[in-house]
């Protein structure tokens, strides 16, 4: 066979390969398109529908504890308004909320170049006052409208005195269930209907925190040996994690195990993964 004659014979071939049947796309534009779909789905499911948010203090003790991790439903607050009693995250009202493009840009470049985030604070607490209610603290109660309020999740005294505080229309009066430990619309005002996110609904995930909530610092771990038995035989080792700030223990009688798969076992708190919120 002639050099003439391979050379069509070989451009033929490669033709054949390069040729597509009509209509079927290629694998890299598939993989686009399921990306793009799965980017835009889940952006629209945690604008619209649910969202997952941290503890990080302990002002809603005992309903939320330090390290639970909740899941927040947006989707009824679409149909009916928060309702006294719901547990509800918002944006921090004395912020900046607006969100401008410039603003977005902005903060994107920092995320990008400096790699650094601009802080946004979201609170977690239950609604008590409804738009039109006049709420007061007094006798150790809260009073709503002259009622006291039937408050059985609160954690130690119900309520200092304050008020009378009278909430405006579309806005909503919040208080921690851990009254002593909260700050919340009896020190910074209400809260705008907008800012709300949604309502805590269920508890996903929880652990114990490597940190003191109480002052931001890191926690240290203490080591005991405990005498046990006739004779003084020695019991198994026992720890503590200690505030490094204040020396405050915040978890006490815990067995210790070298192996890293049984600290993560004591360190998650399984009563409480698919805790319904209430």
């Amino acid at each position: 066979m002639t050099e003439e004659k391979k050379v069509p014979a070989r451009d033929e071939r490669a033709a054949t390969r390069r040729r597509r049947p009509p209509g079927k796309k290629s694998i890299a534009r598939d993989y686009a398109e399921a990306l793009l779909i799965a980017v835009v789905v889940a952006f629209l499911l945690r604008a619209f529908v649910v969202q997952a948010f941290k503890i990080p203090s302990g002002s809603m003790k005992l309903a939320l504890l330090v390290g639970d991790y909740v899941v927040v439903e947006k989707l009824s607050y679409h149909f009916r308004p928060p309702a006294r009693g719901d547990v509800v995250v918002f944006k921090y009202p004395h912020q900046d909320n607006e969100m401008t493009v410039g603003k977005w840009f902005r903060e994107l470049y920092e995320l990008v170049v400096h790699r650094r985030r601009v802080p946004r604070r979201d609170f977690v607490k239950r609604v008590v006052g409804l738009p039109g209610d006049v709420v007061t603290g007094k006798a150790g109660n809260v009073h709503v409208n002259g009622r006291p309020l039937a408050e059985p999740y609160v954690l130690g005294p119900a309520a200092d005195e304050f008020g009378p505080f009278k909430v405006p229309a579309a806005s909503y009066f919040v208080m921690g269930d851990s009254r002593a430990d909260s700050r919340d619309s009896r020190h910074w005002g209400f809260v705008p209907r907008p800012l709300i996110r949604g309502r805590a609904v269920l508890v996903y995930w929880s652990w114990v925190p490597s940190y003191c909530p109480k002052h931001r610092s890191s926690v240290s771990r203490l080591y005991r040996a405990r005498l046990a038995g006739a004779g003084g035989a020695r019991g198994p080792a026992r720890a503590a994690y200690i505030c490094d700030a204040c020396g405050e223990v915040l978890l006490d009688g815990e067995d210790v195990r070298l192996t890293k798969w049984y600290k993560f076992w004591r360190r998650v708190r399984w009563e409480r993964i698919l805790l319904r919120v209430k």
